[in-house]
């Protein structure tokens, strides 16, 4: 547990200036998924996701649909919101709060925003005894705060497969 306690501690989100420039087709959308975010599934081997899955979310509206069968960087970016929520929300939850988000943000910075957050949960889940600043301050509007809460849900989420991991 030490050792992935340490990877999740340091784990790093891609920022929207280290996502690919160009476009993707749906196999290496998966991979970038699939190399950034394998550290949380539950059990190795099993996909992040899925050509159907991400065909799903595009037509359920949650992300826009490829042009030409290539994606791009915003693409990307609601790809890895879409996949770390699913374990806590519903997909129109998501969509919701990404409409939200989007309210008081642009994608660039909302994403940005995002993988800053998720870093911090994650290091207040699996180092609880370092100086973290508190989750919320009287400043953050609605939408930063609720961002805030569903990271630290999620990073908490994590925590608890790790423990029942330990168990089997």
């Amino acid at each position: 547990m030490k050792i992935e306690a340490q990877n999740l501690i340091d784990y790093h989100c891609p920022r929207w200036n280290e996502l690919p420039e160009i476009e993707l087709y749906i196999d290496q959308v998966i991979c970038v998924l699939q190399n950034n975010l394998a550290i949380f599934l539950k059990e190795e081997n099993t996909p992040v996701i899925t050509p159907n899955m991400i065909n799903n979310y595009v037509k359920q509206e949650v992300l826009m649909p490829p042009i030409k069968k290539k994606y791009s960087k915003t693409h990307l970016a609601y790809l890895f919101v879409i996949c770390i929520l699913k374990r806590l929300m519903s997909i129109s939850e998501i969509n919701e709060s990404i409409k939200s988000m989007k309210k008081s943000y642009s994608v660039e910075d909302g994403y940005n925003v995002f993988c800053e957050e998720l870093e911090k949960a994650l290091k207040k889940a699996f180092n609880p005894t370092e100086e973290i600043e508190p989750i919320f301050k009287e400043e953050d509007t609605r939408e930063y705060a609720t961002l805030k809460a569903i990271v630290s849900a999620f990073a908490n989420c994590i925590l608890v497969d790790k423990l029942i991991l330990l168990r089997k």
